[in-house]
């Protein structure tokens, strides 16, 4: 097809190529420039054709990113501006008609190389510019024994290459636009995870604090406490040796009574009948050790809440027994649980393990809680631990509602939580899960509904490197 036969194809033709811009916006650009060269190579009715482009790393140079029946190994290659026919066209902007061989002509050089057979009869070339920009270069040439191409060709394919320019920048500009939607996209999303990662660690400073604030109230109230339990059982002391030494008293009184005259001996006897003294005598020291039992479990409190905030102690590294953190974390939850679920404790024999005891107190506190929040019709806690290999672990189990199969994945993410309204934060679980990745452990999770969960933790003996991946597995065996 030779698109000046007749208008009606030319027209044709040219709306043909029009139409192709929408339609290559979303290929590959190599796409694009082949099968314009196509287009053109169809057109103009030539045997073969080729297409560069400024490279844009180099502009020094061209790339050839299309071409037709050329030989094996020219698309691909890069020429120097102004070397050979396209490099000539591209570095002085205007287009040239060859009738004869290209070897002959003194403009050219480095030209590529060709068999005989792929000479060609007549050629022409155009440059391809926007606003003085150079963007490359288009050949099209027809073999020996083909009509020539003529200068009414070759003005008119500059015409053309008005419109070739246009769809050539239109998809360049597509492609930027592709790739600066890449870059936002990524930028995006980068952005996103640095917001959620400040979110989930503005939350924890902030679960942080409040367990500070909450551990510095604990130990002010268990010192407050202390002092007042320290003169009540000092007194209690005090008081048992008094009681002691009046009955004994009383009891040297008793053994006079048969001397005293029978009126005094009367008068003794109902009183002493009135007030019930063999009783008072039994119940008192009963009463004295109830007192000391009651004050012994107020002491137990107080430990117990100065061991959970060890507020009296620097947040360091050391060897601590697993088991004191637990039963003094389960003896601060003690009034949110024991209406709730009976605590089975099932303890292995545990080495002392190197950690920050109270975070780790404060992980015991969240499953806890959660295992009791997920009971309220009541059940069983177990809470089990012992050893495997050179870890130890501890596993908190509930007879609660248990959680979905789709909620299981995402239990450790900040702010995530299943509670009402005013019932959790949703930082519960994301804090455990730091404290035990800080540990180099790990948190298994199984569970189902309507049966209950199961939590272990996995905690290795010794921090000897405090870096590594924590693994969270859902549905792990215990």
């Amino acid at each position: 097809m030779d698109i000046r036969t007749d208008p009606r194809t030319e027209l044709s033709w040219i709306f043909d190529l029009y139409r192709m811009t929408p339609a290559i916006s979303n290929v590959n650009p190599q796409q694009v420039s082949q099968r314009l060269l196509e287009h053109i190579v169809k057109g103009f009715n030539a045997g073969s054709g080729c297409l560069a482009l400024s490279d844009a790393e180099t502009p020094e140079r061209l790339g050839i990113v299309a071409g037709i029946a050329l030989p094996p190994g020219v698309v691909g290659s890069h020429m120097a501006l102004g070397d050979g026919v396209l490099g000539w066209v591209a570095k002085h902007g205007t287009p040239v008609l060859l009738q004869s061989d290209v070897q002959n002509d003194p403009r050219f050089r480095a030209k590529v190389a060709r068999t005989e057979t792929k000479v060609p009869g007549s050629a022409m070339c155009w440059p391809l510019q926007s606003e003085e920009r150079l963007i490359g270069a288009v050949s099209v040439n027809r073999p020996f024994g083909e009509p020539p191409f003529t200068d009414d060709d070759l003005e008119h394919g500059s015409l053309v290459m008005g419109l070739v320019t246009v769809m050539m920048e239109n998809t360049r500009l597509h492609v930027e636009q592709a790739q600066r939607i890449d870059v936002l996209s990524t930028l995006n999303a980068v952005m996103n995870k640095i917001n959620g990662q400040l979110e989930e660690t503005q939350g924890q400073l902030l679960q942080s604090e409040k367990m500070a604030s909450i551990g510095q109230l604990a130990a002010g109230v268990a010192h407050e406490i202390n002092n007042p339990i320290g003169y009540v059982n000092s007194n209690l002391g005090s008081l048992e040796e008094f009681l002691h030494e009046l009955f004994a008293m009383l009891g040297a009184y008793e053994k006079l009574e048969d001397v005293l005259p029978d009126a005094a001996r009367r008068d003794i006897q109902a009183i002493k009948a009135r007030t019930d003294l063999a009783f008072l005598r039994d119940d008192s020291f009963a009463l004295l050790g109830e007192c000391r039992e009651g004050i012994d479990r107020v002491k137990k409190i107080v430990q117990d809440l100065r061991d959970f905030s060890r507020v009296d102690s620097s947040d360091e590294w050391r060897h601590a027994d697993l088991h004191k953190g637990l039963d003094s974390t389960l003896n601060i939850v003690n009034n949110e649980i024991k209406y709730k679920a009976e605590v089975i404790k099932e303890y292995g024999q545990l080495p002392e393990i190197e950690c920050l005891p109270t975070q780790l107190n404060q992980v015991f506190l969240n499953i806890l809680m959660n295992g009791a929040q997920a009971m309220p019709d009541g059940g069983k806690i177990t809470v089990r631990t012992g050893t495997q290999g050179d870890d130890v672990w501890v596993a908190i189990s509930d007879t609660g509602i248990g959680i979905a199969a789709d909620q299981l994945k995402r239990i450790f993410d900040p702010f995530y939580t299943t509670k009402a309204v005013g019932m959790g934060t949703g930082l519960g679980l994301s804090l455990s899960y730091g404290i035990v990745e800080k540990h180099r452990g790990r948190i298994e999770v199984q569970s189902e509904v309507g049966t209950g969960t199961t939590f272990r933790i996995v905690l290795p003996r010794q921090q000897t490197a405090r870096s590594g991946p924590t693994t969270v597995t859902a549905g792990a065996t215990v």
